[in-house]
């Protein structure tokens, strides 16, 4: 049960990686970077009432709730800009194809906790 837990903290760990690195680049006052902020830590919100309410021992809640805590005082503490419009729409993005409104962090993350199909 717990590996469960653990594999999508994983998956926290890539995305709050690429949003802290994105929140430093032009994005940083991209209106995407800021909802993808927004998703993770409600994302986060989640895992932690679903981990509450599971059978995973107590000595495991107790580490999962401090690693979610961690992770979500990151995502918390990540900068974004105040004047927010989608940088790609203006004409300023360098990032292409990697562009959160692609796909969303939450795809990102999925990519990286879901196993790969045969």
């Amino acid at each position: 049960m717990s590996d469960y837990f653990k594999n999508r903290l994983r998956g926290y760990n890539v995305v709050l990686a690429v949003l802290g690195a994105f929140s430093n680049d032009i994005c940083k006052n991209c209106i995407d970077l800021q909802r993808e902020q927004a998703r993770v830590i409600k994302g986060l919100r989640k895992i932690k009432m679903d981990l509450e309410t599971s059978k995973a021992s107590e000595e495991e809640k107790i580490e999962l709730i401090d690693q979610i805590e961690r992770l979500s005082e990151v995502a918390e503490n990540i900068e974004v800009g105040e004047d927010l419009e989608c940088q790609k729409t203006a004409g300023n993005c360098t990032i292409g194809s990697a562009c959160f409104t692609n796909d969303g962090a939450m795809a990102l993350m999925d990519q990286v906790t879901e196993p790969v199909s045969p």
